[in-house]
């Protein structure tokens, strides 16, 4: 198998090849073909690498199964700054490269775009990718040029006029269309471009597809229609929100043929969900302007849902009056004006945009904070589509939804749009989902996943309102009783407006012609309001004591076996409990009623020093001037999240900034020396030291890793801790040994032991921080890491949502020093530096790293070199039979490129500089910093690699 080499294939699968390395004894295997492998042999002389060229028959599906992965990840870091895939992309991205049909359903947020985008940066072919609506298309098209990436769109909007004839040239990586346009265009124009070359068809916001989701366009029913003319090209579906019904009718409808269907989870963690019922009127609209005004205070972008055009009009005219740049967004605005107000909000020149539900797809800004829907949406596939435009960078957001009881009789009016009883049944159902979320007293997000088939172990998300705060609960078994008896006695064929009225004592002429009104119920609900036995109503129904049911677009309301079985128990006067949460409406008293929220995610600056959060505002005002002089928006120049992170490193070089994840080559390439020198010059009038050294008080500094004693235990430290300290700190003994000492009655953890280490730290006794960061493994980087992980988060007080930021080798133990450092004052620069503990991890390799040198006329030898999956750390060993025979080799750009594609896990600074001895360890530093800059290689945990 060859290690490193130049290829050029061949139509019949024939190579020339420049040969540097080969790793012999590879057993012959018939390929597909039938052609076999070849079996080179080893000709190594003088620790030379003999360079020839020739052609043989090949299966190149062996070696791309080699090469593939590793230029996904060099594509992943150039153009998106990545250095590792999220969940779910890599094998999504290897099956489309496979040709194989996809259907995609994940969140909004996890990186769905990045499943098509990769492919044709890869395959070197266009990739077309079908939109919904026009502003949806300028949006990505604007990121992706931030990105470097060729990308147009065709559509109405398009002013180009050459943007069609380049696109059957193949000029563009991606491009982006209609429906519409994708089903008129000439088959002229789709032979032309598959002779340029198509790699994908990629159909976005597909669950438009199906008449059962929530969004039905006719145009998308029509796609099928290029699978007549784009024969073989895979067909990929993409959606946030789809059921399974929907699911299968994506497939169904796309002509799909055994597709890999890849479905993520829907549940947005770093969303906060919350819900109020609000009495609308002047005295709220002030009240959420109010809000508003905190939310601008606090940077980020929000977005105001409404479910009519008056209320879109009304809130931005009080919003513009508060003095906060509003812009609005509804159909009876002209093209014209909906565009600029889209392009202002994208380039934040408006912090607000209250819009309709037309808004809901046509955004891709990553950085909104707060979404707030004023009324019930019409689904709750809608509901999540709308939020989802929340925190799509994945740091801390909100999402509140304001309703009123005015808002459930909108019914008919939805079912209005519906062109078939399928379609107007799937609306109703969809509606009453929404409502049950507005009524629901328990975890919302466990209602979300659900509904979306998702399985929620927990009860309690601990991040939505009903989690979040306290809810007194109050035995309402009497008025549950009557409520439940009442439905029951008028038969169980009306909602829950009738047996209301008959408990409130109304002689309405439907309840008389019943002659309910002889019902022992009749009148003995009168001392509450109709609204509150509502409320009760929908508990009763979210508990699960009452079952709501439809038919057409009439709603009934019966008794459940849960409530039956209640009711069996009851007598008339006695009932057993029933507990149920007090809300603002059945608690019956008004004034206690709140109507907009306080909660102000995303706003805090958790993990970051005063001085940082500083340099963060700064920053966002650099990239900001940047985005206009491009014509662009800020968020395309770099995200907020990637931001935090420039900050928290506070790069000096270049090669420093491209090693920051969410760093692009495009960004270090255009932005990089304006951005370097701002940081430089910030950081130095805010006190901050660059490369990730936090300035700290002179007194703070000396908390460093000096070890001393203290001999009396703390009054808050447990025997057990303080004992693990004292042999840890006295004794010298190491965490491992202390976890299995003989003493013990049963053996502990060695996490358990070093987490006592860090409390007795805490509490005051001094530990020797240099050789419990050698024992753990902690570095500089390590500890960058997490502090970027704090800022994604937006809060270290559960740590189990910072280790999901983080890589697998970083554990639970690294963060919990870290947080103690924190808390403890102390400076990042007394954790080693990567490349100490490289060094210290590398001893005792040397010999594992030699290699066998023969003559051109001996046998092939008996080791083997390297291959791509091994690093320096994992080689076999072998012998070296001229020991240090030649002269030492220094390091040249093109001779480390030569070694280093021999090892795809990468190498260490000590690994280059004990290959290349004959160079300097700064001209090793200075060659590799100039060739991170350059994009020929990255810098991964502590290893250097190839792009």
């Amino acid at each position: 198998m060859v290690v490193g080499f130049n290829i050029n294939f061949r139509e019949k699968k024939t190579f020339v090849a420049r040969i540097l390395i080969f790793k012999k004894k590879e057993k012959k295997r018939a390929s597909p073909n039938g052609a076999k492998t070849c079996k080179p042999r080893v000709f190594l002389a003088h620790r030379r690498v003999l360079e020839f060229s020739f052609s043989f028959q090949f299966d190149p599906h062996s070696i791309r199964s080699i090469v593939k992965p590793m230029k996904m990840e060099s594509t992943l870091k150039e153009y998106f700054g990545f250095s590792t895939f999220r969940p779910y992309q890599k094998e999504i991205i290897e099956k489309i490269l496979e040709g194989r049909d996809s259907l995609v359903v994940m969140a909004t947020g996890s990186g769905k775009s990045l499943c098509y985008q990769v492919p044709p940066l890869i395959a070197k072919k266009t990739a077309i990718v079908i939109s919904p609506l026009i502003s949806l298309m300028q949006d990505q098209v604007m990121a992706l040029k931030q990105r470097g990436i060729k990308a147009e769109h065709l559509s109405t909007a398009q002013t180009n006029s050459n943007a069609q004839r380049n696109a059957e040239n193949g000029e563009y990586d991606i491009l982006y269309m209609t429906p519409e346009k994708a089903c008129f265009v000439s088959n002229s124009f789709w032979s032309r471009l598959l002779n340029t070359g198509i790699c994908l068809v990629a159909v976005d916001e597909a669950h438009c597809i199906s008449e059962w989701g929530h969004d039905f366009r006719v145009e998308y029913k029509q796609l099928y229609k290029l699978r007549d003319v784009l024969l073989n090209v895979p067909f990929v579906g993409l959606t946030a929100t789809a059921t399974e019904k929907v699911r299968n009718d994506i497939i169904d409808s796309l002509r799909m043929k055994d597709p890999h269907v890849a479905i993520g989870s829907f549940d947005r963690k770093n969303l906060y969900y919350g819900v109020k019922s609000v009495n609308r009127g002047s005295s709220f609209v002030d009240e959420l302007v109010a809000q508003i005004s905190k939310y601008v205070a606090n940077a980020g972008s929000t977005i105001v849902y409404c479910t009519t055009i008056k209320d879109v009009q009304e809130i931005t005219k009080s919003l513009c009056e508060g003095g906060i740049k509003a812009g609005m967004y509804h159909g009876q605005m002209s093209n014209k004006a909906r565009e600029e107000s889209h392009r202002s909000f994208i380039r934040d020149e408006l912090q607000v945009m209250v819009a309709t539900i037309a808004f809901g797809m046509g955004i891709d800004k990553p950085d909104i904070r707060h979404v707030i829907h004023y009324g019930c949406p019409k689904s709750l596939e809608s509901y999540y589509q709308e939020s989802g435009r929340c925190g799509r960078d994945g740091i801390a957001s909100d999402c509140w939804l304001y309703f009123s009881r005015g808002d459930f009789g909108k019914a008919e009016f939805y079912c209005g749009e519906a062109s078939s009883a399928n379609q107007k049944k799937a609306i109703m159902d969809s509606f009453m989902a929404a409502q049950r979320y507005c009524m629901q007293t328990t975890c919302r997000r466990k209602l979300l996943l659900e509904y979306f088939g998702e399985t929620f172990a927990s009860n309690k998300c601990g991040n939505c309102d009903n989690c979040t705060n306290t809810k007194e609960e109050s035995d309402i078994s009497r008025e549950a009783f009557l409520l439940m008896g009442c439905i029951q006695s008028c038969g169980g064929y009306w909602g829950l407006n009738l047996p209301i009225d008959v408990l409130r004592g109304s002689r309405a002429k439907k309840i008389t012609e019943n002659q309910f009104d002889n019902l022992p119920y009749h009148g003995l609900g009168k001392d509450f309001s109709a609204n509150w036995w509502k409320t009760l109503g929908f508990q009763l129904i979210s508990f699960g004591y009452l079952v709501e049911t439809v038919k057409d677009t009439y709603r009934t309301v019966s008794v459940s076996q849960e409530g039956a079985k209640f009711l069996r128990s009851c007598r008339p006067d006695h009932q057993p409990p029933l507990l149920l949460p007090i809300t603002y409406e059945s608690d019956g008293n008004q004034d206690k009623k709140s109507t907009v929220s306080d909660n102000i995610a995303g706003s805090g600056h958790d993990g970051m020093s005063q001085a940082e959060a500083e340099l963060y505002k700064m920053l966002l005002e650099e990239r900001m001037k940047l985005a206009r002089s491009a014509g662009t928006a800020p968020y395309a120049i770099c995200g907020d999240l990637t931001l935090k992170k420039i900050v928290a490193t506070r790069p000096s070089t270049k090669a420093r900034l491209a090693n920051i994840d969410g760093v692009n080559q495009h960004l270090v390439t255009r932005y990089g020396d304006h951005l370097l020198q701002s940081i430089q010059q910030l950081s130095k009038q805010l006190d901050l030291s660059l490369d990730g050294a936090v300035a700290v008080e002179a007194s703070q500094a000396n908390n460093n890793c000096k070890a001393y004693t203290i001999t009396k235990q703390p009054k808050d430290l447990s025997p057990a801790k303080y004992g693990a300290w004292k042999m840890w700190q006295e004794d010298g003994l190491s965490a491992e040994k202390i976890a299995n000492f003989p003493g013990r009655s049963a053996p502990i953890k060695v996490n358990t032991v070093l987490g006592y280490v860090l409390d007795a730290a805490r509490e005051g006794c001094v530990v020797d921080w240099t050789r419990l960061f050698n024992e753990i493994g902690m570095t500089q980087e390590i500890a960058a890491n997490i502090q970027a992980a704090i800022l994604k988060v937006g809060s270290k007080d559960k740590l189990k949502p910072i280790k999901e930021e983080l890589p697998e080798e970083v554990d639970y133990t690294h963060i919990k020093a870290w947080l103690t450092m924190q808390d403890l004052g102390m400076s990042i620069d007394v954790i080693p530096s990567s490349n100490q503990h490289a060094e210290q991890h590398c001893n005792g390799t040397e010999e594992s790293e030699r290699a066998t040198v023969t003559h051109l006329s001996e046998e092939p030898c008996k080791t083997e070199a390297a291959l791509f999956d091994d690093s320096p750390r994992k080689r076999q060993k072998v012998e070296l039979s001229e020991q240090g025979s030649g002269p030492s080799p220094e390091i040249t750009e093109a001779s480390l490129l030569d070694w280093i594609q021999s090892f795809r896990n990468g190498v260490t600074l000590s690994d280059i500089l004990k290959h290349f001895n004959g160079s300097t360890e700064a001209t090793a530093i200075d060659l590799l910093s100039y060739m991170e800059s350059e994009f020929l290689i990255f810098k991964k945990n502590n290893l250097y690699k190839l792009m």
